[in-house]
């Protein structure tokens, strides 16, 4: 899984557990996806607690339903929930945040469309 728009992708069942990812994704701990996956049980939590990514510290700056938007000094995570699974990307600085942003979307509606 790659893209030029990110840094680095993965995508995780709710129960943190990879599905897929870029090579350097391989090393997010088990505790930081199922931080990432359980973002959303607790959203107000979420917003003041934010999570980490690959050891690096993200403020979540937007959770709804299905879009989570986590910023850091390094640069951004975009995240998207579908019915089984979160498609997370990470966007650094200097790279084209909306485009990511879309792509990351579009994967998720694309796994929705499909059941996952």
């Amino acid at each position: 899984m790659s893209s030029g728009e990110f840094s680095n992708a993965i995508i995780i069942g709710y129960d943190g557990e990879r599905w897929a990812s870029s090579d350097e994704m391989t090393a997010m701990a088990m505790s930081e996806r199922k931080e990432v996956a359980g973002l959303w049980n607790n959203k107000a939590g979420s917003r003041k607690k934010g999570f980490s990514v690959l050891g690096k510290k993200y403020a979540c700056k937007t959770i709804d339903d299905d879009l989570l938007v986590g910023a850091g000094s390094e640069g951004l995570v975009v995240g998207y929930k579908s019915d089984e699974a979160i498609t997370l990307g990470v966007v650094t600085k200097g790279q084209p945040q909306g485009l990511a942003t879309i792509q990351i979307v579009g994967l998720g509606e694309y796994f929705k469309q499909n059941g996952y």
